[in-house]
C-alpha cells in the first residue's frame, strides 16, 4: 500500500470512529501512524483527503456491485442482490463514511457538487440493471431508463441515511417491502408479455 493510498484507508476509518467533525489531519495522521504534514504534501488539504476517500471506497463498491448484478434478469433478483450488497456496505462502515461525507457537504455548495459527481456512477450502474430487466419486456422503450434509475438510486439513498436512525427498521421493513413490489411488477411484466400490450 502506498503513502496516498494509506493516508486515503486512513480518513475512511477517522470518519468511522469520530464522524466528520473529528476528521482532522490530526485525527487521520492518529489514525493512520504517519506525519500529518504528509496529508498537505500528497492532497493539499482535508477536504481533498476527504472526496478522495469517497472516490477510493466507490470505486471498490461499484466494481463489486457489477459483478454481483450480471445476468440479472428480473427485478426480484436485483433487490435481493441490493439487499445482500446494503448489509455489506453497512457491516463495512461504508454507510458511516457517506453519511459523514453528506453531512460535511451540508454547508459546503463545492464539496456537495463533487459529492453529486461522485454518485452519477452508481446512477449508471442501476440504469444498466433496469435496462438488462426490462429489455425483452414490453415495457422497454416505453419508459425513461435514466429517470427510474434515479429513482431507484436516491430511493436506496435514502434507506442508507435511514439506516443510521433504525437500522431494523431500514433492513428488514424496507426491503420486504421492495421485495414484494419487485414480485408484483415483475408479475405484471410477464401478463404483459403473454397478452400483450392493450393499447397497441
Amino acid at each position: 500500500m502506498d503513502t496516498k493510498e494509506r493516508i486515503v484507508e486512513a480518513a475512511a476509518e477517522t470518519l468511522k470512529t469520530e464522524g466528520i467533525t473529528g476528521a482532522s489531519a490530526r485525527a487521520i495522521a492518529r489514525t493512520g501512524d504517519f506525519n500529518q504534514a504528509l496529508i498537505f504534501y500528497h492532497f493539499g488539504s482535508v477536504e481533498e483527503v476527504l472526496m478522495a476517500t469517497i472516490s477510493h471506497t466507490s470505486r471498490r463498491r461499484i466494481e463489486r456491485y457489477r459483478e454481483r448484478i450480471q445476468g440479472v434478469t428480473t427485478l426480484p433478483e436485483l433487490v435481493a442482490i441490493g439487499d445482500q450488497l446494503h448489509r455489506e456496505d453497512l457491516a463495512e462502515g461504508n454507510l458511516t463514511v457517506l453519511t459523514q461525507l453528506m453531512a460535511g457537504a451540508a454547508g459546503n455548495e463545492e464539496m456537495g457538487k463533487r459529492l453529486r459527481d461522485e454518485f452519477q456512477p452508481w446512477i449508471d450502474v442501476v440504469n444498466d440493471s433496469v435496462v438488462a430487466v426490462l429489455q425483452d419486456s414490453p415495457l422497454a422503450g416505453s419508459i425513461s431508463t435514466e429517470d427510474l434509475a434515479y429513482a431507484i438510486s436516491s430511493m436506496f439513498l435514502g434507506a442508507e441515511l435511514l439506516t443510521h436512525l433504525d437500522p431494523s427498521q431500514a433492513n428488514e421493513t424496507l426491503f420486504d417491502s421492495l421485495k414484494q413490489f419487485a414480485d408484483m411488477v415483475q408479475n405484471l411484466i410477464g401478463m404483459s408479455a403473454l397478452f400483450g400490450d392493450p393499447h397497441s
